[in-house]
């Protein structure tokens, strides 16, 4: 409920931003009717992530990882335009997992009762569609982008260790492993960011940016802590995303 109450907000937000800023497009397009085309901008951005898995469950934390790809923009006038971008991006997280089996009648030993300590990463084609508003009439100001966006959860890979009792002694095992079917393919939400263009004397401008992308929707459901049906919820992946690239 919290989750979708701050997606509710986000989407109010951009809703209310568009409706604002409407008016001012078809004022600008009246004073001037040579702006109704505009050539097609593309670059390539590549950067890093610090990327989570949100604490509807406790002991989750977050992790490294980065991205890269291509967009292109087409704008609509002076102070609106589309860009939309598909780039391969690390998301995920870490997690600790309590293991017991024995609740179920299991024999104890190092497999049945243990704690998992682990760090997955999905590999996921990024595909947001954003609104670019280009409010500053300064190149070193930055314009504003916001919109939703869909991963593809090509893969995921989990790295862990495993602590346990044997033989009265307590042992760490390391290991790791492909949990792709663990993790929903499509990934759906909201991202906003604020995108910098730094204007050379060539054909293309330098690119910075700094985004965030919010998980709307589970990237894994019916997850629990302690391994127990009974206390299970909804696991998100969040991220937080600093890019530099070239424009032209």
């Amino acid at each position: 409920m919290k989750n979708f109450s701050l997606a509710f907000k986000i989407v109010l937000i951009g809703l209310f931003t568009l409706g604002v800023s409407n008016p001012l497009f078809a004022q600008d397009e009246e004073s001037d009717d040579s702006k109704s085309s505009f050539p097609l901008s593309y670059g390539f951005k590549a950067g890093t992530n610090f990327h989570s898995l949100t604490d509807q469950q406790p002991h989750t934390g977050g992790k490294v990882g980065f991205s890269a790809g291509a967009f292109a923009t087409y704008p609509i006038s002076d102070l609106f335009s589309v860009q939309m971008d598909i780039a391969y991006f690390q998301q995920g997280g870490t997690y600790v997992k309590f293991i017991d089996e024995t609740r179920y009648g299991a024999p104890e030993n190092f497999y049945t009762k243990h704690v998992k300590d682990a760090s997955v990463t999905l590999h996921n084609v990024y595909v947001p569609l954003q609104a670019k508003f280009s409010m500053f009439d300064k190149a070193y100001l930055p314009d504003l982008l916001v919109g939703p966006y869909m991963d593809v959860n090509v893969s995921a890979t989990e790295n862990y260790e495993k602590t346990g009792q044997i033989n009265d002694q307590y042992v760490t095992t390391n290991g790791a492993d492909i949990v792709t079917d663990q993790y929903k393919m499509f990934q759906f939400g909201a991202t906003a960011g604020l995108n910098f263009n730094i204007p050379t004397s060539k054909d293309f401008s330098f690119l910075f940016e700094i985004s965030y992308k919010y998980g709307i929707f589970p990237v894994k459901e019916s997850y629990s802590y302690i391994d127990f049906y009974g206390v299970n919820e909804d696991i998100n992946s969040n991220a937080l995303s600093v890019s530099v690239g070239l424009k032209f």
